[in-house]
């Protein structure tokens, strides 16, 4: 019998995959172009590609550039997020915390994903590029992230790391496992930070006695407790990631449009990852409808679907369409991975009761 836990376990890694194969098809495109190409996404369909009348790619409309970074990708497929995120889950299963055997399974799947015209399918963000190929010319792990790396890189791909840590009660390791892989691939002390916190509101809402306003505290403790000073000479206005959270718990109940207007959505961490904080706490019991709003502002909405369904999928287990696994890229392997990493705390707990 699946219990309510094991259920939660497999909707971690399933519906955040799910929400970063909504968001694929639209990635970098903002509300205004999404409503006009689309209608809105509602569920999962091919990479969208806008084209004149004489079948070529329009490169820009009245609302921006258009820029198709997903352009290969088809309905159910999934971006770096989930390949990053699978490759950690995988690594954690097979050998621990080994923290180059986790590098290494993501370097490997980035250099498989290779194309022969030279685009890495998934699109793969720069920083995560620079450090994967800092690691291939021999740079150790630590040392090889980007300089710059603002990115969302490191909250998108740490909910394994929250389940394993949940599983086994290492939550006083979860910090210094989180910031090392997100050292792997980003240097800015506010992408590791968001990582931190990711993985732990992951393992937090695995337990089923957390408030709303709970949440937010406990997103804006984890900030204040692992984030680290940041470089002041690399867009210091854009504050820090403790200060964002900040912002949500004074204004959690301000329209959407008034909390996009504020955060964005876009590729920085400082964009995407509170806006997604926002939105998950916003929604906070209404899963469904939350995701898919987040995903209709556009943006980075390949990694805030992701990131969104990550934490929902820690909070109720399985809230999505189930037919979408009919779709979704390698549903039974993540599944198989969130019931293989429940299996550790399941054993864990009989032992404990014997």
């Amino acid at each position: 019998m699946t219990t309510k836990l094991q259920q939660k376990y497999e909707a971690v890694m399933l519906a955040s995959a799910i929400g970063d194969t909504l968001g694929m098809p639209v990635e970098s495109m903002k509300k205004e172009q999404i409503q006009k190409y689309t209608g809105g996404i509602t569920e999962p369909i091919d990479a969208v590609l806008v084209k004149d009348e004489h079948g070529q790619l329009i490169k820009k409309d009245e609302f921006g550039p258009l820029k198709y970074w997903t352009r290969d990708l088809k309905k159910g497929e999934y971006t770096d997020d989930t390949y990053s995120a699978k490759a950690i889950a995988e690594a954690l299963l097979e050998k621990g915390t080994n923290l180059e055997y986790i590098t290494q399974r993501q370097v490997d799947i980035f250099n498989a994903l290779k194309q022969p015209d030279g685009h890495i399918k998934g699109a793969w963000g720069g920083s995560t590029r620079i450090a994967f190929e800092n690691i291939n010319s021999g740079i150790s792990p630590l040392e090889a992230g980007a300089e710059n790396g603002i990115g969302t890189g490191p909250p998108m791909k740490m909910a394994p790391v929250g389940l394993y840590m949940h599983a086994n009660l290492y939550h006083s390791s979860l910090p210094k496992l989180a910031r090392n892989i997100g050292l792997t691939t980003h240097k800015d002390e506010r992408a590791i930070a968001a990582g931190i916190v990711q993985a732990d509101l992951v393992y937090r809402l695995l337990d089923d006695n957390i408030s709303r306003d709970q949440f937010i505290d406990y997103a804006i403790n984890s900030a204040k407790t692992n984030e680290l000073p940041f470089d002041q000479t690399f867009i210091p206005e854009k504050g820090n990631i403790t200060s964002k959270l900040e912002w949500i718990k004074e204004n959690k109940n301000v329209s959407d449009d008034k909390a996009h207007e504020f955060l964005r959505s876009g590729s920085l961490v400082l964009e995407a990852y509170p806006f997604t904080i926002f939105m998950f706490q916003k929604y906070f019991d209404k899963p469904f409808k939350g995701l898919l709003k987040t995903i209709n502002f556009g943006g980075d909405c390949d990694t805030t679907g992701a990131m969104f369904g990550a934490l929902a999928g820690a909070r109720h287990g399985y809230f999505f369409p189930e037919k979408w696994l009919e779709v979704l890229q390698d549903a039974k392997e993540l599944k198989e991975l969130g019931q293989e990493i429940y299996e550790i705390d399941k054993w864990r707990r009989e032992c404990v009761d014997r």
